[in-house]
C-alpha cells in the first residue's frame, strides 16, 4: 500500500506547487458556474419536454454534465501523459525491468489525478449551491456507484490510447475522436433525445451517455442502486468488455516496442 500512497504525495506536492495553476483552476470554475446558470435561465419556464425527466431544470443538468466531462478528459489523458513523460526521462525501460510493471506505473500514476478530478467535482457543485442547485434529494451511494463504473470505462479509452503511444507515438487522433462523439452524443450539454433516431441509437454505445444519465438521476433525483440497475449493468457490460481489451492491447503494445527496440524512443 506504500507505493500507491507514494505517487499521491509526490503528485500532490508537485500540483500545489504551482500555486498560480491551481488557483487558476478554481477561478476557471468559480466563473463557469454562473454562466451554466443563466443559460438555464434561458430555458427556465419554456416548459420544453426534454428535459423533463429532470424537472426541466437544465442548470443542474448542464452543470453536471460539464463537471462530470473532468473525468471523462482526464482519463483519456492522464495514461498519455505518465507514459510520454517515462518516456522523456529514459526511465521507461529501467520501470520494466523493476518489480513495478508498466501497467501499474500508469495505474499508480492516475490516482492523484482522479481524486484531484472528484475535488473539483465537489467544487462545482458546492458553487452550484450557491446559485440554487437543489441536490436534497442526493443519493450519494447511487452517484459513487456510477462514477467508478463510469471511470474504468473512461480509464479503458486511456489505456488504449497509451497503447497508440507506445507504438506509433500519437494518440492524439484517438482522443479527439472519442471526446468528439462523447461530447456530442453523450448528452453532455443537452438531452440525447433532442438527436434524431440514428443518432440517439449510436448515442447508446457510449459508456458516458449511461455514466451521465446515472449521475444526474442519482443527484437529481435520488434514484438508488437498485433504481439505478439499467445504468450501473450497461456500464458493468462496457466494463467487462473495454478493460479487458485495453490491457491487452497495451501488453502487446509492450511487447512489440520489446521487439522493434522503441520501447524508450519518443
Amino acid at each position: 500500500m506504500r507505493l500507491p500512497f507514494a505517487f499521491i504525495k509526490r503528485d500532490f506536492l508537485i500540483a500545489t506547487s504551482y500555486k498560480t495553476a491551481f488557483g487558476g483552476q478554481m477561478l476557471g470554475i468559480l466563473a463557469s458556474v454562473p454562466m451554466y446558470y443563466f443559460m438555464g435561465e434561458l430555458f427556465k419556464g419554456t416548459g420544453s419536454g426534454l428535459l423533463g425527466e429532470y424537472d426541466g431544470d437544465y442548470f443542474a443538468f448542464l452543470l453536471i454534465g460539464m463537471a462530470f466531462l473532468d473525468y471523462h478528459a482526464v482519463s483519456l489523458h492522464t495514461f498519455n501523459q505518465s507514459l510520454r513523460e517515462s518516456m522523456l526521462m529514459g526511465t521507461l525501460e529501467t520501470v520494466l525491468l523493476s518489480p513495478t510493471t508498466l501497467a501499474r506505473l500508469l495505474f499508480y500514476s492516475s490516482l492523484w489525478v482522479y481524486l484531484f478530478t472528484t475535488f473539483r467535482f465537489c467544487i462545482y457543485m458546492l458553487t452550484g449551491l450557491v446559485f440554487g442547485l437543489d441536490l436534497g434529494d442526493a443519493n450519494l451511494l447511487g452517484g459513487m456507484a456510477v462514477l467508478l463504473l463510469g471511470i474504468v470505462c473512461f480509464a479503458s479509452f486511456g489505456i488504449m490510447s497509451a497503447s497508440a503511444i507506445m507504438v506509433i507515438k500519437q494518440g492524439d487522433v484517438f482522443n479527439v475522436l472519442v471526446s468528439t462523439a462523447s461530447l456530442f452524443l453523450g448528452g453532455v450539454i443537452y438531452p440525447i433525445s433532442l438527436l434524431p433516431d440514428w443518432l440517439q441509437f449510436l448515442s447508446q454505445w457510449i459508456p458516458i451517455t449511461h455514466a451521465l444519465e446515472g449521475m444526474r438521476l442519482a443527484l437529481m433525483k435520488g434514484y438508488s442502486l437498485g433504481d439505478l440497475a439499467p445504468q450501473l449493468l450497461i456500464l458493468c457490460a462496457f466494463a467487462v468488455v473495454l478493460l479487458p481489451i485495453s490491457l491487452i492491447m497495451f501488453s502487446l503494445s509492450v511487447r512489440w516496442t520489446k521487439v522493434a527496440g522503441t520501447l524508450a524512443q519518443y
